[in-house]
């Protein structure tokens, strides 16, 4: 085993088991160089100490039981082409990306600059932690060394996804495309603390450090500008966490559009520490809840605006007594917008996840508004949707399927509560109905404006013609 005081050549390392328990084949095992001396540097041992001192490691449990009677479940939730930890590991449709581990590893030791050796002491001295994040049976048939090694490849091949380089040497673009879905499933993550113990002594030679890429790797899935958000690598629990994050951001800012100091301001609030009722159209709990979609929204004189980040916290509700405003993060939709926020609500129903479960109420809400290809159309006009599928049908479809086996919270309650109020206003009602009918273009603009005059030249007419006038 690396790390005991002997010297390994890159025959020997041929030789040695591989996380399957199996003779490796040749190249196997990656390394950086043959000259590898396997004796301990100073610096290791502090990073040793350093590691068995920190504090436990989130786990990483599977998708919990109530959803995995969801339709597609394996669609959606478990690998198409690369496994990542043990829970997935050794299936046989998964083998020939498992094939390309070795190579992308060797790359990313290469270009970080890290020995194999010095890596997998750091990550077996860490192992009994690395066991305790994962459920007990899937991590029981393998041994501390073959559950290093994985970690050890996994995390090495992981980490050089998130680089993107030389991807395409080993895979096709499709290929690379599933990958990155994959990365993002709750049953295909690595403890943060692992990927830390590979990346903390990394030195790559463009100057970026591993930090910076994985920031730039998430915010870039989370259709996030960069430089707005500020992730905390060190509260980090794997990298589908890091992306809950990142959809959330930091602070959930203040909404003031239109710039009208009379109106009032209804900004998300209010977290519900537990799941509250199922989600369903026109019900939240503390909330007689009448309007069902956007076209009904929009019947009551509630105009739809982007708000000014792509935060999922950034929604909020402005009333100006005629007139209100509902302002939404924008949003892409594409193929993978269904598996990712899945995937984010089974981590929310996680008992080490965080309590809010702010995703799980952002998707709530989306439902409640969407209904029909129309509500959908409405979003793109506003610029708060991008469709990425095909039809707006298509849209519609996939948020009513998130949304079934969903629970509501009491997240954007708060929100809910004063668009209801101002929707149950009748007057707001009927003003929106007569601007709808009668002012929907320039010509039935016009057409009032010449009724209204005629009407009033009428009355002027029929008053000079009545007698003593």
């Amino acid at each position: 085993m690396f790390g005991s005081g002997k010297h390994y050549s890159m025959e020997e390392q041929q030789g040695r088991r591989n996380v399957n328990g199996e003779r490796e084949l040749e190249g196997g095992q990656p390394s950086r160089n043959s000259g590898q001396t396997g004796h301990e540097p100073e610096d290791l041992k502090k990073a040793e100490e350093s590691t068995q001192s920190q504090s436990q490691w989130r786990r990483i449990t599977k998708v919990p039981q109530l959803l995995r009677g969801t339709q597609d479940f394996k669609k959606l939730y478990e690998p198409r082409v690369i496994s990542i930890g043990p829970y997935h590991h050794g299936k046989p449709h998964l083998h020939p990306v498992q094939m390309i581990k070795p190579l992308c590893a060797r790359n990313f030791l290469a270009d970080s600059n890290q020995e194999i050796e010095a890596l997998y002491t750091k990550i077996e001295s860490n192992i009994e932690a690395v066991r305790k994040c994962y459920n007990k049976r899937p991590t029981i048939k393998y041994d501390n060394e073959a559950l290093a090694w994985m970690m050890l490849l996994d995390g090495c091949s992981l980490l050089q996804f998130i680089r993107r380089k030389d991807l395409r040497k080993f895979l096709r673009e499709h290929h690379i495309n599933f990958v990155m879905q994959d990365l993002f499933l709750l049953e295909n993550q690595l403890p943060f603390g692992v990927l830390k113990l590979i990346f903390e002594g990394a030195k790559f030679n463009d100057g970026l450090t591993m930090e910076e890429m994985i920031k730039k790797f998430v915010t870039d899935n989370g259709r996030l500008e960069e430089s707005t958000l500020e992730i905390h690598l060190e509260e980090a629990s794997h990298i589908l966490g890091l992306l809950r994050s990142a959809l959330l951001g930091q602070s959930q800012p203040e909404q003031e559009r239109p710039p009208d100091k009379k109106g009032k301001s209804s900004a998300s609030q209010g977290i519900c520490g537990r799941f509250c009722s199922p989600c369903k159209k026109g019900k939240q709990r503390g909330i007689r809840q009448s309007f069902r979609n956007i076209k009904e929204l929009k019947a009551a004189g509630i105009h739809l605006q982007s708000s000014r980040t792509r935060f999922l916290t950034d929604i909020s509700f402005n009333s100006y007594f005629f007139r209100g405003y509902l302002n939404l993060p924008p949003i892409i939709v594409d193929d993978f917008t269904k598996s990712r926020f899945l995937n984010i609500v089974a981590y929310e129903m996680c008992p080490d996840a965080p309590h809010d479960y702010t995703v799980t109420s952002y998707i709530c809400f989306l439902y409640e508004l969407i209904d029909h290809a129309e509500d959908v159309k409405e979003l793109r006009s506003k610029h708060i949707l991008r469709n990425c599928l095909g039809s707006d049908e298509d849209v519609a479809h996939i948020f009513n399927d998130i949304a079934n086996d969903v629970v509501s919270t009491g997240v954007y309650g708060h929100v809910k509560a004063s668009i209801q109020e101002h929707y149950d206003r009748k007057v707001s009602t009927w003003i929106a109905e007569v601007r709808h009918i009668h002012f929907r273009s320039p010509w039935t603009v016009t057409a009032f404006i010449a009724a209204v005059l005629i009407l009033f030249l009428t009355g002027v007419q029929a008053y000079y013609s009545l007698p003593g006038n």
